[in-house]
């Protein structure tokens, strides 16, 4: 039997058969490499409406496996529109410990509407993940528009406020007017441009009909800033 063995080469040192038995029991006494762990996260808020000129916290959990991921070096990036490309503007981190919460905060103050997200590049232990993106849109800061207590039909005056930004910056700004009814009701009268002049808004009107007038300072939306519309103004009564 051995000179057969022989034959066939199956017990020769060195040979093939041992070379691949030695090989296998190897490769199952090599423990299995460990993948990193899936990582999350939660966002809050999930969005934001601000003023022009306040800011505001935003915060990003990581987790993996629904336990907090704290003492981390995250990114923190930014962008103009929510499908555009994001920049990475900081690096945050969030204290370790028995008590981590795995939240990684940053205050921004946007001078118009931005979208953020929290970012993990991922390393040896925990997988790579983005957060949802937080959109914060920014209303201009408009300020109530003012008018004279009375005026005579027909004869020019000035409704004037602030806006912030302003000329060069911020969005149009319009006026609209309100009349009231006999029955004490105000509805809409009529629709008017403004001129801006550095954080200063103003518009020329006349009225033709005698009544009582309020006025609203009002800004439309658009990509860069949300809409805004003021409270009236006091009571304008144009009179004969």
């Amino acid at each position: 039997m051995d000179r057969e063995l022989h034959h066939h080469g199956l017990l020769r040192r060195g040979g093939p058969f041992v070379a691949i038995v030695v090989a296998l029991i190897a490769l199952l006494a090599t423990p299995a490499l460990a993948l990193p762990a899936e990582t999350e996260w939660t966002v809050s808020p999930a969005s934001r409406i601000i003023t022009y000129g306040q800011g505001v916290i935003l915060n990003g959990t990581l987790l993996s496996d629904s336990v907090p991921v704290a003492g981390l070096w995250v990114d923190f990036a930014q962008a103009t529109t929510e499908a555009g490309s994001f920049e990475v503007m900081y690096k945050v981190t969030a204290p370790a410990g028995p008590y981590a919460t795995g939240t990684y905060s940053i205050a921004v103050l946007p001078l118009q509407t931005m979208y953020y997200q929290f970012r993990w590049p991922g390393d040896a232990d925990y997988l790579y993940s983005n957060s949802d993106v937080i959109p914060v849109q920014v209303k201009p800061s408009l300020g109530k528009p003012s008018c004279p207590a009375s005026v005579k039909k027909g004869k020019k005056f000035t409704v004037k406020g602030t806006v912030k930004p302003g000329q060069g910056a911020g969005p149009a700004v319009k006026i609209k007017s309100y009349r009231q009814k006999g029955n004490g009701a105000w509805v809409g009268y009529k629709t008017y441009g403004s001129k801006v002049s550095g954080t200063n808004y103003s518009a020329s009107i006349k009225i033709t009909r005698t009544g009582k007038f309020k006025f609203k300072a009002t800004t439309a939306a658009s990509t860069e800033f949300a809409a805004n519309t003021t409270a009236y103004s006091k009571v304008l009564t144009v009179k004969k």
